[in-house]
């Protein structure tokens, strides 16, 4: 009797390519700074550290440049007005603040206590009073990625000057990555900072 037999085909495994990983090397404040001394950027180059990203500045436009010299004068006033005030805080005009190993901002305004400097470090958000963005063409990465890492760090009060819309988004109150309270001041209206009203027209008006 004839045998019938059923020849079982082997299936081949069949690899596919793997797709190559992409790689982000995450640089810290100490390789910036060696950067720096190696003249990988020049001396008046502006850029930031977000988490462990160097992001390089754009030059800022005229009604930027004009809001920050507006904010200059209004704070640089008020420091002057109070005794207190002018011997605990430090006024920083676009410098960097220390927020963490990968994280080297630059804001356009920093109230610093001047107790930092003890460190011979740049600030640490413990010694952080106000920080304040103006904003343009960088409202979406101040909103998105610098507030949430400001509050993750427990930076007390944040402006964002929005100067498509003619106001002042002020964040207060941080907790974990967000900030409970944000209040949104229009020209009309007036923002308090140690007990004196500051005309937010005055701060936008250029």
């Amino acid at each position: 009797m004839a045998v019938s037999t059923v020849e079982k085909k082997e299936k081949k495994q069949v690899l596919k390519p793997r797709k190559p990983e992409s790689f982000r090397y995450k640089f810290k404040v100490k390789d910036l700074e060696k950067m720096y001394e190696a003249g990988i950027f020049k001396p008046d180059e502006k850029v930031e550290l977000i988490n462990g990203e160097v992001i390089k500045l754009s030059p800022i436009g005229l009604k930027h440049a004009l809001v920050v010299d507006n904010l200059v004068e209004i704070f640089s006033e008020l420091l002057q007005l109070q005794k207190e005030l002018k011997e605990k805080y430090s006024l920083r005009v676009q410098n960097p603040i220390y927020i963490s190993p990968e994280n080297l901002p630059e804001p356009d305004i920093a109230l610093v206590d001047k107790e930092f400097r003890k460190e011979k470090q740049h600030p640490k958000p413990k010694y952080i009073e106000l920080l304040i963005e103006v904003a343009d063409t960088t409202l979406e990465k101040d909103r998105y990625i610098k507030i949430p890492l400001y509050a993750k760090k427990k930076i007390k009060q944040v402006w964002i000057v929005d100067l498509n819309s003619n106001q002042i988004e002020v964040y207060t109150n941080p907790y974990k990555k967000e900030y409970l309270n944000i209040e949104i001041y229009p020209l009309d209206k007036k923002i308090k900072v140690f007990g004196k009203e500051i005309n937010v027209k005055d701060i936008l008006n250029v």
